[in-house]
């Protein structure tokens, strides 16, 4: 299946080689680990494949050098560099070069000869950018001290992976979604060239890429591709109707000068990169073309009803405990308004608001009065904590295994605005904490004992989650306990924690704003 060879120049490092169906592929070994770089797992989208489902790349004849990272998707640029400089190798490998030709995939494996459980990493970036190249994501350590076999992917963003076309052709809907699909598809044929075991994937995901692994979880073409999923930062309540996703193509296609009812998908084939991402760069976060369109065809419109229908898929769901600072931080989130605007911009009932004023007042009190504080909680728990938490109610209450958490460690950076934010947990989960641009993100603190125990600890879960389904000593989240592992310097199983509020949000959800959708405000 593969084999390892020392290069004839002592200075560079081994190469290694795999044998998989889908082609010969050679890599590189450092630090133990052979590493597969840029290995291309559909045919180029681009032509006629533009904005259409992806098709499965040809076999590749002769030996492939997978020694670089491949292109990373068209995209716009994430404000987070902005506000905190240097923390774009998240987002980006040195010398990344960004291409509509961007479905490929990285392999990091500990033995070629092996059989290990397999973690799939799908990058977040709120389907705006981000790449599965990114140094903070890097899949040595896992490899090396976890025995996992790491697959990051490229798939396609903005536009070009998000954009509803279905009522030209009902195929031609959440193209991001589909191309992760088909990543993991390759995964199930080619992995056990690799060392991986096909029959034991996780797929993984932050943020978007949380929203992702959640989606692939209920989407009919992902069935029987992988057993397990690790939702890290995300949840199910992304999703979209039909309506709103038409209404925002409709929009779309009017500024881009595409008649919509004439030759649509030639005209918009037509359209160049530089025009698709320049209106990206405008309308931003507020006409996002969101992959995630419950179309009754590539993935439902009810998506908890399809959860219920999966219990054989374990799921390891968590938080931060302020998601929402980072919102803050980058310009995404609206100011700070206080107790009463806050509630009034979430919530339409004036008597669930008086509840909440009520719920939230001790909390107001417990951070001395501070508005952005309160602000920053009220929004993780309606538009975070509580989504994620109904998911796992959903899913365990259908028989499935759930594990739910909430990281609560803060960073110092920013003289403490970062807090546990968002994003914050990320390195923890690769035990990346010394990877390029981490320190700006995480502050002092994140270089302190503490930190590189608790990444040690948190990255550890997530392995041994991949490997058997169960996290560490502690209980499955169930209706009856509902158990949440708390991560910080000193972790601990809470039950039912944060009760009330969080019961609050979920009696209330008919009269809330959608989750997240205040983001598309600032």
């Amino acid at each position: 299946m593969g084999h390892v060879r020392p290069n004839p120049a002592p200075h560079e490092p081994p190469i290694a080689q795999a044998d998989a169906p889908a082609g010969r592929f050679r890599g590189l070994v450092h630090d133990g680990v052979a590493v597969f770089r840029g290995l291309r797992y559909a045919a180029a989208p681009i032509g006629p494949l533009r904005f259409a489902p992806p098709v499965p790349a040809a076999r590749i004849d002769g030996a492939c050098d997978a020694f670089a990272a491949g292109p990373i998707s068209i995209q716009d640029i994430d404000p987070l560099p902005l506000a905190l400089p240097g923390t774009e190798d998240n987002y980006y490998a040195p010398g990344a070069v960004a291409s509509e030709d961007c479905l490929n995939l990285n392999v990091w494996t500990p033995d070629l000869a092996g059989r290990a459980p397999v973690l799939v990493w799908i990058h977040g970036g709120a389907f705006l950018c981000g790449s599965g190249s990114g140094l903070w994501i890097d899949g040595t350590r896992h490899a090396r001290d976890n025995g996992l076999v790491v697959v990051t992917i490229n798939y396609r963003l903005g536009y070009l992976g998000g954009l509803f076309l279905g009522d030209y052709d009902a195929r031609r809907s959440n193209l991001a979604l589909q191309d992760q699909a088909l990543a993991l598809r390759w995964v199930k044929d080619n992995i056990a060239a690799f060392g991986g075991d096909p029959d034991r994937v996780t797929v993984g995901g932050h943020s978007a890429g949380a929203m992702s692994a959640a989606a692939l979880v209920v989407a009919p073409q992902s069935r029987g591709l992988f057993r397990r999923a690790i939702i890290e930062s995300g949840h199910l309540d992304a999703f979209i109707d039909v309506a709103a996703a038409r209404e925002t193509t409709r929009y779309i296609l009017q500024r881009l000068g595409v008649d919509a009812g004439g030759d649509t998908l030639g005209a918009l084939g037509r359209v160049s990169t530089f025009r698709l991402t320049a209106l990206q760069r405008e309308l931003g976060m507020s006409r996002r073309a969101f992959p995630l369109v419950g179309d009754d065809v590539t993935l439902p419109a009810d998506p908890m009803a399809a959860l219920a229908a999966r219990p054989d898929v374990d799921i390891l769901i968590g938080t931060t405990s302020e998601e929402d600072r980072l919102f803050a931080v980058t310009g995404w989130a609206p100011p700070a308004l206080g107790l009463r605007p806050t509630l009034a911009r979430f919530l339409r009932d004036g008597g669930a608001r008086a509840e909440a004023e009520a719920l939230y007042a001790p909390a107001l009190a417990e951070r001395g009065g501070d508005p952005v504080a309160l602000t920053h909680l009220i929004a993780t728990e309606h538009s975070w904590a509580e989504p994620a938490r109904r998911l796992a109610a959903v899913h365990a209450a259908a028989g499935g295994r759930a594990y739910l958490y909430e990281f609560a460690w803060a960073s110092s950076a920013l003289d403490g605005r970062v807090g546990a934010a968002h994003l914050v947990d990320l390195p923890f989960l690769f035990d990346n904490l010394d990877a390029p641009g981490v320190g700006e993100l995480l502050g002092e603190a994140g270089s302190a004992p503490p930190a590189r125990r608790l990444a040690r600890e948190f990255s550890a879960a997530a392995a041994a989650f991949a490997r058997s389904g169960e996290p560490g000593d502690w209980p499955p989240f169930t209706p009856s306990n509902r158990a949440t592992r708390v991560f910080a310097a000193t972790s601990r199983v809470e039950i039912d924690r944060l009760a009330a509020r969080l019961d609050f949000w979920e009696r209330n959800r008919a009269h809330s704003a959608p989750a997240l959708s205040t983001l598309s405000d600032a």
